[in-house]
């Protein structure tokens, strides 16, 4: 073919610093995007990387924090994440095999194809299928006419007539032993921070296994900054409170700002409506307390390390993980032009050979027992000169699970606001509250999958399942309530997508 994709930027002050959505008719690919979007003439990315300094790179790299599009010749390559915390949307412009829509924003999608989200649908059980790994995308999205597609992980490539084929993104090799994983961690967090120019970052540091070792990481590579929860939510086992980061941060030269991790709840901007306009379960609201240390800035977390450390952790290498921790911030990061970067999730198709790590003889001295228990965490943090005693004691947690509880854990006004929504809709509206599984259950399901006599306990694994994510209808209720919330924020895109006057 003659003609080569071409990338045209329309950038607009009033759109998230961090959205983009393109529309692909060959061989003009037209980008609305905010003024923070990494752009070049070929290539752009809304995150950052591990790998050569080019924004086009993020074609090969292994670890994209963010997503992009990048133009070579014929070929034009969509880059999800390398993880299964947030994706790409894609629809048909007119739904008969025109021009493609492609966003990192499911508000800037809608919008821009001038679709809406359906009373009545399940969207719960379909974005629930995020944890269950890359055999899941893409998840179809059904709106008021066509479909959108919620594709993540691997890469699309689309051709000129605008089919579409999926293309097996670059993947870490095996990992050979704790040293190697280290150094190529160790590695991949250097070149992200050094393809985040200009980006300040922080860790968001708890007193637990994931994000201890990361601040380990990161402190080698000069972070000094630490965001850190004075109060937890209760631990299952003793009931105790105290998370917070502070003397971790101390011993590894870190500066801790202490926030409560309830912010949210006193505010009357609706602040959960962006963390559900995502499809996730919205527990993240509790890092709205860090928004004004986070613009402009990096924040690595431990999200999603419980997946690719626990001791005896399935041997999967699809993605497949225990939660739905981290898949709440795609609009709150986008606002704040800020970058997310789950540092765990780093070779997470790997976790065969980190299994093998964990398991082995040399890793014995860091195995404490138990259900907590992450012997490469450990070996991290006291190799990084944290004592044994100091941290991950117990298992906290600070998110704010607004998905068993909502109208009991979120902020007033934006019940109020919920209920408003359901009525003009004409919705019925019964707030529900699950319970978490009580200690004795989950032993049973421990219990259950040690003896090898799962299906015995196979009702409880599924209630246990579902609470990951909100009930479906009140579930799909919220998440319509969140996009409808956030969507103003893209009213310019269908002006700014439009052909210019004369053109064609």
């Amino acid at each position: 073919m003659s003609e080569e994709w071409h990338i045209e930027y329309r950038p607009a002050a009033e759109l998230p610093a961090l959205a983009w959505i393109a529309r692909v008719g060959f061989p003009n690919v037209v980008v609305a995007c905010g003024n923070s979007l990494r752009r070049t003439a070929d290539a752009f990315v809304d995150g950052t990387w591990a790998g050569a300094d080019e924004v086009a790179s993020i074609a090969e790299s292994t670890t994209v924090f963010g997503a992009g599009i990048v133009a070579r010749g014929d070929a034009l390559l969509v880059v999800p994440a390398s993880h299964t915390c947030e994706g790409i949307y894609l629809c048909r412009s007119d739904g008969r095999g025109g021009d493609l829509l492609v966003s990192n924003s499911l508000a800037a999608l809608l919008e821009a194809a001038g679709l809406e989200l359906v009373a009545g649908v399940d969207y719960v059980s379909r974005f629930i299928k995020l944890a269950e790994g890359i055999d899941f995308s893409p998840i179809e999205i059904p709106t008021s006419g066509r479909p959108v597609e919620f594709h993540f992980f691997e890469h699309l490539r689309i051709e000129p007539d605008r089919s579409l084929a999926p293309v097996c993104r670059p993947r870490e090799a095996p990992f050979r032993s704790f040293q190697d994983y280290v150094a190529r961690l160790d590695a991949a967090l250097g070149s992200l921070l050094a393809n985040a120019r200009g980006y300040q970052p922080a860790i968001a540091l708890s007193n637990g296994y994931d994000s201890t070792a990361m601040a380990v990481i990161a402190a080698r590579h000069g972070v000094r900054r630490a965001l850190t929860f004075g109060q937890s939510r209760p631990a299952l086992t003793t009931g105790a409170t105290s998370d917070s980061g502070e003397r971790t941060a101390e011993r590894l030269g870190m500066t801790a700002v202490i926030l409560d991790r309830l912010t949210y709840s006193g505010r009357a901007d609706l602040p959960e409506a962006e963390f559900l306009a995502t499809g996730g379960p919205g527990e993240d609201v509790a890092n709205a307390a860090m928004e004004a240390e986070l613009r402009h800035g990096l924040l690595i977390t431990g999200d999603v390390g419980a997946a690719l450390w626990r001791y005896g952790r399935p041997r999967r290498s699809d993605l497949w993980r225990l939660d739905l921790s981290g898949s709440s911030m795609t609009e709150f990061r986008l606002r704040l032009d800020m970058l997310f970067v789950p540092l765990p999730v780093f070779g997470m198709t790997e976790i065969p050979s980190l299994q093998d790590i964990t398991l082995s003889e040399e890793m014995q001295p860091w195995s404490v027992g138990g259900y907590y228990d992450r012997p490469i965490a450990r070996r991290i943090a006291e190799e990084g000169g944290l004592p044994r005693g100091s941290f991950a004691t117990v298992k906290n947690a600070a998110s704010a699970l607004i998905h068993q509880d909502p109208r009991g854990r979120m902020a007033p006004a934006s019940v109020g606001a919920v209920e408003r929504f359901a009525a003009d809709e004409g919705t019925p509206l019964e707030w529900v509250a699950r319970a978490p599984l009580r200690k004795r259950e989950r032993f049973v399901i421990k219990a259950a999958h040690r003896l090898h006599v799962e299906p015995l306990a196979r009702g409880l694994a599924a209630r246990q399942w579902a609470m990951i994510h909100h009930e479906p209808r009140q579930g799909s209720l919220l998440f319509r309530w969140g996009v409808s919330v956030v969507r103003p924020r893209y009213r310019r895109v269908r002006a700014l997508l439009a052909p210019e006057p004369g053109a064609g």
